[in-house]
């Protein structure tokens, strides 16, 4: 299955990353307001999913306009009522997860409503680490500016330059077996606790690093 590219209307600091990752055959999914990011590209969502409470008037004359010049489909609107038991991310994943993709990448996550975000990653979190039998893999990785954001839950490798940051945050209450390679503060076996420190701005001190797990769920952000 192609990959899914996930707008969210949240914050997105630097389009210019969003246009060097996307590639023809990627799937394009608007998180309701998050359509303005994608048009901001120039491009053209495949799917609009949400209660569509952030989508002005002006962003869908905008959509038509752009739809018309690119002699392009207008999106699939897939519309939700505002009185909802989920948020419009998570009515997005569940959407990716039934469309079987093996790859989702989301950008405009990080935004102002701290629990949105929190919430947001817990899912991610909670998605992956479900998703991980041999016929279920899903790889999911957030980007926004200068970072980009990876669950790890069994073995993760990064790439990246000499120096780059290198944060490791807990997000289950033990976090076990972590072993890392090519970090400055190298783990070996060893245990970090919901809620610890410990593990925030290691530094790279090769260009390919790897982090692995025995037991638990991480947060790791790559700071670039």
């Amino acid at each position: 299955m192609k990959r899914a590219i996930i707008f969210v209307n949240g914050n997105l600091s630097d389009i210019s990353q969003a246009k060097k990752i996307i590639k023809k055959k990627d799937y394009l999914i608007a998180v309701d307001g998050g359509t303005k990011h994608i048009l901001e590209l120039g491009l053209i969502p495949n799917v609009i999913v949400g209660d569509f409470d952030s989508i002005s008037s002006l962003l869908l004359k905008k959509l038509t306009k752009i739809c018309r010049e690119q002699k392009s489909l207008f999106p699939t609107m897939i519309k939700y009522p505002t009185k909802k038991n989920a948020t419009d991310f998570e009515l997005v994943i569940n959407y990716c997860l039934g469309k079987k993709f093996t790859e989702i990448i989301i950008f405009g996550i990080l935004g102002d409503r701290i629990d949105h975000m929190i919430a947001n990653i817990f899912l991610i979190a909670k998605i992956q680490t479900q998703n991980q039998s041999a016929s279920r893999r899903i790889k999911i990785k957030i980007f926004e500016g200068k970072k980009e954001i990876f669950i790890l839950n069994k073995e993760i490798s990064i790439n990246g330059k000499v120096g780059d940051e290198i944060s490791i945050i807990p997000v289950s209450e033990k976090l076990e077996g972590i072993t890392t390679n090519g970090l400055y503060y190298r783990l070996i076996d060893d245990t970090f606790l919901f809620g610890t420190t410990r593990g925030i701005s290691n530094v790279m001190k090769q260009t390919q690093i790897k982090i692995s797990v025995k037991k638990g769920v991480a947060l790791v952000e790559h700071n670039y």
